[in-house]
């Protein structure tokens, strides 16, 4: 009989958080497709099935191939709490920027900006900060990021009219 120490351990082959976030992208899926044909019949439900596992295949062989490195952190994921509001008034932004355009008080602008930015090409919470930066940011009206570069550690975005950029941003690594 061999002891304990003796015998080896083989790591499984399934990570636990890969199948909570498989688990987790599947259930938002199946719940935004519910939302997206507004109704639960039968056929809709065969038509969504088939979107859920072809996209699940997708992004199965898309994060089998990926050789980029990710460590989400609830408190950069949670920084987007801010978007309805920022939303909202850049509504209001690029309403007024509009009537005043139309009615020639002042002619709309094209501004392309650029901003210092915290990144790193290889630090895994820094990449899904760029990417969280990107998306978060180009959500409302005004404000589109058009990429941000690592080597430069620079943010390119376009607005509409000059704002200060989101604190949301900042927060993710803009530096103003």
């Amino acid at each position: 009989m061999q002891a304990s120490s003796d015998v080896m351990h083989v790591p499984s082959k399934t990570k636990p958080k890969a199948i909570f976030v498989a688990l987790l992208a599947a259930i938002l899926m199946s719940g935004e497709w519910i939302l997206l044909v507004a109704g639960t019949h039968i056929n809709e439900m065969i038509v969504g099935a088939a979107s859920v596992l072809a996209s699940g295949a997708f992004l199965f062989l898309v994060h089998r191939s990926s050789t980029l490195h990710t460590d989400f952190r609830l408190s950069d994921m949670a920084k987007g709490w801010r978007i309805p509001w920022y939303v909202v008034s850049d509504i209001f932004v690029i309403t007024i920027v509009l009537f005043k355009d139309l009615f020639g008080i002042e002619k709309a602008k094209s501004l392309f900006r650029v901003s210092g930015f915290q990144t790193g090409k290889e630090d895994p919470i820094l990449v899904v900060r760029r990417v969280l930066a990107t998306a978060y940011t180009s959500a409302s009206p005004n404000t589109i990021v058009l990429g941000i570069d690592y080597t430069s550690s620079r943010m390119l975005f376009h607005q509409l009219k000059r704002t200060p950029l989101p604190q949301m941003t900042n927060d993710l690594g803009a530096k103003s």
